[in-house]
């Protein structure tokens, strides 16, 4: 019998040839004006080629002071669109279907003038001790409208340029998780506290973005399935009023992830987020996307049968860019999840994967 895995699917107005994803992976050719690099638009050509259902790009700041790392790309700047308006060109090239990811890092940002004498490292509470062991201010409304209003002119560009659609990432620590995280958001106004309040912010950026492109362009949400801690017991139901909401803002599609992926794919564990996406299933009626974990067609074809609509990857298309034709000839994928891949590998060895070889003259010295 035939995996569910290779038949079309629908994301609002998208139609893709196929059930999985390429989901978005911080790729190592970001410049550091938050331009994209010439591998950046082969690479995304090279996995658009091999018939992927859809690609996510790698996570795009939204304003100057939203950017996460030195080497992250951007869509703030008309030279960052213009730059990133060449990958799309490659990917519709091949016959793929690209969609925009934007974000903004909150208290995750990586802006060394913040760490000056007198810098504001802005985030839903203060008081907190960031990653970079600042002291966070809390966003006051003014701070929130314009952070609103940077998502929303973000997506217009990204309609009019010509992006499939977008996805609006409320996941892995960065600002619009970090609202919807109960150890993150302790504030005590209207955008804290109930699961109510603490969507408010996130809510009201898909809002405003869906009034902005219109009820026919596909806008996608990525978000937490859990968070750390003693929290996590409650967190298991705000997640379905979470997606609940999506889907009644009018998102056309749910990537389900976790705080914890970074230590899963260490250990090894498969599906990392299944038994959640199965609750989350029985709340909401609008296609489900699951990442973590995933390498074998066998567990796609489960997820799918488990009524999950779509299988999304990054990983694995780190060490396979046409990972897809692999799945499609029966194979495994030979990624091990050791996670090198996100880290200097490529700066000190010149590859993206272990299972790469080391071009000659490397490693530097």
């Amino acid at each position: 019998m035939a995996s569910a895995l290779f038949t079309p699917g629908k994301l609002g107005s998208l139609t893709l040839p196929n059930r999985l994803i390429r989901s978005a992976t911080q790729d190592p050719f970001g410049q550091r004006d938050g331009t994209c690099a010439p591998e950046q638009v082969a690479l995304y050509q090279e996995i658009a080629q091999s018939g992927v259902g859809a690609i996510i790009t790698a996570y795009s700041y939204i304003s100057p002071e939203a950017r996460s790392t030195g080497i992250q790309v951007g869509f703030a700047t008309q030279e960052q669109r213009n730059s990133q308006k060449k990958v799309l060109d490659a990917v519709h090239a091949a016959g793929g279907r690209l969609i925009l990811q934007l974000m903004h890092a909150g208290m995750n940002v990586f802006l060394p003038e913040k760490r000056v004498e007198g810098g504001k490292l802005l985030a839903p509470t203060g008081g907190m001790t960031a990653p970079n062991e600042m002291t966070t201010t809390e966003l006051a409304q003014a701070d929130l409208d314009k952070i609103r209003a940077d998502f929303v002119d973000a997506a217009k560009a990204a309609k009019a340029l010509g992006f499939d659609g977008v996805q609006l990432h409320c996941a892995h620590g960065y600002l619009l998780s970090q609202f919807l995280d109960p150890n993150s958001n302790q504030r005590t106004d209207s955008y804290g506290g109930s699961a109510e309040n603490r969507f408010r912010f996130p809510g009201e950026c898909l809002t405003a973005i869906r009034e902005a492109v219109g009820q026919d362009y596909p806008i996608l949400v990525k978000v937490n399935t859990n968070c750390a801690g003693e929290a996590d017991a409650a967190y298991a139901q705000d997640i379905l009023y979470f997606c609940r909401q999506f889907e009644a803002l009018g998102a056309d599609g749910i990537e389900l992830s976790g705080y914890n992926w970074l230590g899963l794919g260490k250990k090894k564990v498969p599906t990392f987020y299944l038994d959640r996406a199965k609750e989350i299933r029985k709340a909401v009626s609008l296609p489900l996307i699951l990442v973590g974990g995933v390498r074998k067609l066998e567990e796609m074809d489960a997820i799918l049968g488990a009524g999950i609509d779509f299988i999304s990857a990054s990983r694995p298309f780190i060490c396979q860019p046409d990972f897809y034709q692999h799945l499609e000839k029966g194979e495994e994928s030979p990624c091990i999840g050791c996670t090198k891949c996100l880290g200097n590998i490529w700066s000190k060895e010149g590859r993206r994967c272990v299972k790469h070889e080391i071009p000659e003259g490397f490693p530097k010295t």
